[in-house]
C-alpha cells in the first residue's frame, strides 16, 4: 500500500511531484523520532504488545485515508501508517535474528528477501484492489491490518522482554 501513496495524493488532493514529496515527509518522522523509544519499549515490555499495536495503528492510518479529509489530515495519516510500520517490521526482524545461531548471514538474507518479496506482492495486491477505487482498496487494507492485529495478540503472546543480565560489581 505504501508504494501507492504518491498516486493517492495525486488523485485525491491534486498534488504534483513536490506536493507529494512534502505530503510524504511524515513517513520518515516516526522512525527517526520514535525508533529508539520503540526499541526501549520492546526491551521493557516485549514484542507481544508492540506488534499487535503497530498493526492496529497502521489500520487506523489507512482508515483515516478512506475519509475525505483535508490534506494535512491525510499527511498525518501517512505518519500514523509509518509509526505502525516502525512498530512492527524492526521487531519482526529482531525475531528472525534469534533463529540464526551460527547461520546469521543466511537468516538476514532470508529477512531481507522476505521484506522485498512482501513489499512487491503487497504492492501488486493493493494495485489490483485499486480497480475498485481508493476508498475500497484502503478499506480492504485497513481490514487486513486490523485482522492481523487481532491475530497477532495470541500469536505473539510468548514474546517477552529479554531477561536483564545482572550486573556484577567487582
Amino acid at each position: 500500500m505504501y508504494t501507492w501513496l504518491g498516486l493517492y495524493f495525486a488523485r485525491t488532493h491534486g498534488l504534483g511531484e513536490v506536493g507529494i514529496g512534502l505530503a510524504l515527509l511524515g513517513y520518515g518522522v516516526p522512525g527517526f523520532l520514535f525508533g529508539p523509544v520503540i526499541g526501549r519499549a520492546a526491551d521493557r515490555w516485549g514484542r507481544r504488545w508492540l506488534i499487535p499495536a503497530g498493526l492496529g495503528i497502521s489500520a487506523l492510518g489507512a482508515g483515516l485515508l478512506i475519509l475525505e479529509t483535508p490534506l494535512v489530515v491525510a499527511a498525518l495519516a501517512v505518519t500514523i501508517l509509518s509509526l505502525g510500520y516502525d512498530m512492527t517490521q524492526p521487531l519482526l526482524a529482531g525475531i528472525v535474528t534469534t533463529l540464526g545461531g551460527q547461520r546469521m548471514g543466511q537468516v538476514m538474507g532470508l529477512n531481507v528477501f522476505t521484506i522485498f518479496i512482501g513489499s512487491g506482492i503487497g504492492s501488486f495486491l493493493f494495485g489490483e484492489t485499486l480497480r475498485l477505487g481508493f476508498p475500497l482498496a484502503l478499506a480492504i487494507f485497513a481490514s487486513a491490518e486490523l485482522a492481523a492485529a487481532i491475530a497477532a495478540i495470541p500469536l505473539f503472546r510468548s514474546e517477552t522482554p529479554p531477561v536483564a543480565k545482572a550486573a556484577t560489581v567487582r
